[in-house]
């Protein structure tokens, strides 16, 4: 066997790193794109292509697993990129809601970078990252567990 086993850590870690990778760069895409007049509607447009993708994505991730599946890390990287539209819609979702200004309005009142990660960023991100980091660890083990 020259490449990654099914359900072994290093594919979990594989899949975890490239979902979580895709989803930390759509997050502070994300919050660059809002800073841009037409951030809103382009946000919008994300959530709705994720969402639209987001359960074809989960069946291509399902229909390339099997005892078919020829070792190596790229039907893991394959099926990683398959998931990350699911795992980027609570991220997404959560940068939508987010008020246009809210960053600028916390800077004209003083508060510091610092102030502002842990009193707005934390607060109003952490939630979704910790369900995109759910679903990310779901769509990891599900595809472990049907490679088996």
């Amino acid at each position: 066997m020259t490449g990654l086993p099914a359900f072994s850590a290093p594919a979990l870690a594989v899949s975890l790193l490239v979902e979580g990778g895709a989803a930390v760069a759509a997050c502070g895409f994300g919050l660059l794109l809002r800073a841009g007049p037409v951030g809103r509607r382009a946000l919008s447009g994300a959530r709705v292509c994720a969402l639209a993708l987001a359960l074809p994505g989960w069946m291509g991730a399902v229909a390339l697993s099997g005892p078919w599946r020829e070792d190596g890390v790229e039907p893991v990287v394959t099926q990683a990129v398959c998931l990350v539209p699911l795992v980027l819609l609570p991220l997404l979702r959560a940068l939508d809601r987010l008020p246009p200004g809210l960053a600028r309005t916390a800077a004209g009142l003083g508060a510091g970078r610092a102030v502002r990660v842990r009193g707005l960023w934390v607060p109003l991100l952490g939630p979704a990252a910790l369900a995109a980091a759910g679903l990310a660890l779901a769509g990891a083990v599900m595809v472990g567990v049907l490679d088996a």
